[in-house]
C-alpha cells in the first residue's frame, strides 16, 4: 500500500498528543474517535459502483477511499507499540456502509416523508388558495408521520397537542400502516422493499423501542437500503459491502489469534472494557463482556 499524500494535520497531531499524555501524564485509558472514513464514504461510496451517480472517473472515487484507509492505518499504527507495554487496543465502529445495488427506498429518508404517507392518507398537508400543497403538515387531519428515516409516529390524542387519533384506534392504524409498508414494491424489480416492520413494543428485541422511538419501526431490504440507517445492521450491498460494524481487540488480556462466533453488539464494548480494567459494570449497562476472547476465565 502506498503512502497517503494527505496524512498530516489532525491525524499526526492527535497521535502525537495522545502518545505524549500516555508517556508523560500517566494515563491508563484513552478513548479516541476519527470520523474521516465515515465522512468520505458517505460522499463517495455510491460513486464506486457501476453506473454510479459520480461525474468523475471511477478511479478518482476509489483513490479517495484508499486515501482515508491509509490515514486510518497510519493513525492506528501510531499506537501499536503500546501492545508491547501491556496495553489493550480495541478497534470498533458504530456501523458500516453499503453500496446500494438497485435503487434507494423512496420512503426511507431523514425528513418527514410526504410521498407514500400522503398517498396512503396517513399524512395530510395544508393547501394554498389554488389547492396546491404547501410544505406544512395539516396536523388536525394527519394520523401519522414517517420521519427519522424509518420510524412512524402516530398522532395520538393525549400524547400530542395536535393529536387526532383515539388511543383505542392506535392498534388497527398501526396494522394498516405496516400492511401498506409491506406492500411497497420496487417499480424496477417488482420485489418488496421493506424487510421488517414492527410495533414499538417489538422493537425492544433489537435494541430499539421506548418513548423516543416511533410507534412503528421499519427496515428496508438489502437491495434498497442506502448506506446505513434504513436497513438492519446485517444488510449486505454491492461488492460485499456491509452495514455491520467492526470489533477488533488485541493486547493484554486478549487471546492471541482468537476468532469468536459470538455476535458482538455496540452495547458490549463498555462492559468488555470494564472487565479488562477490573471495574464494575456501568450502572445502566445493557450489554455483556465479550468473555469468549479473554485469556482468563471470566
Amino acid at each position: 500500500m502506498g503512502v497517503c499524500k494527505k496524512i498530516g494535520g489532525k491525524h499526526v497531531w492527535y497521535a502525537d498528543a495522545i502518545n505524549y499524555i500516555i508517556q508523560e501524564k500517566d494515563i491508563d485509558v484513552v478513548f479516541s474517535h476519527m470520523h474521516n472514513i465515515d465522512a468520505q464514504e458517505h460522499m463517495f461510496i455510491d460513486c464506486c459502483k457501476e453506473n454510479g451517480p459520480g461525474n468523475l472517473p471511477d478511479e478518482f472515487y476509489m483513490e479517495a477511499l484508499r486515501d482515508v484507509s491509509r490515514q486510518a492505518d497510519y493513525y492506528i499504527g501510531r499506537f501499536l507499540h503500546l501492545l508491547d507495554k501491556d496495553w489493550t487496543i480495541l478497534l470498533v465502529s458504530d456501523h458500516g456502509l453499503t453500496v446500494n445495488p438497485v435503487e434507494l427506498n423512496p420512503i426511507a429518508n431523514t425528513n418527514i416523508d410526504t410521498n407514500y404517507m400522503l398517498e396512503w392518507g396517513f399524512t395530510a398537508l395544508k393547501k394554498d388558495e389554488q389547492g396546491n400543497y404547501l410544505p406544512e403538515i395539516d396536523w388536525e387531519n394527519t394520523k401519522a408521520i414517517q420521519t427519522r428515516m424509518n420510524e412512524v409516529y402516530i398522532n395520538l390524542k393525549g400524547k400530542y397537542p395536535t393529536g387526532s387519533v383515539d388511543p383505542e384506534d392506535k392498534w388497527e392504524l398501526e396494522e394498516a400502516i405496516m400492511t401498506k409498508l409491506y406492500g411497497l414494491f420496487s417499480p424496477k424489480t417488482g420485489k418488496r422493499m421493506i424487510s421488517l416492520a414492527v410495533r414499538n413494543k417489538d422493537a425492544y428485541l433489537f435494541g430499539m423501542g421506548g418513548e423516543e422511538c416511533g410507534d412503528i419501526i421499519f427496515f428496508t431490504s438489502d437491495d434498497y437500503s442506502g448506506q446505513h440507517g434504513s436497513g438492519l445492521s446485517t444488510a449486505i450491498g454491492c461488492s460485499n459491502t456491509s452495514q455491520s460494524p467492526i470489533f477488533v481487540a488485541a493486547g493484554a488480556g486478549i487471546k492471541a489469534g482468537c476468532v469468536t462466533n459470538r455476535i458482538i453488539h455496540e452495547t458490549d464494548v463498555a462492559p468488555t472494557i470494564a472487565a479488562l480494567l477490573g471495574l464494575r459494570m456501568p450502572s445502566e449497562c445493557e450489554g455483556a463482556p465479550v468473555y469468549q476472547i479473554f485469556e482468563e476465565t471470566f
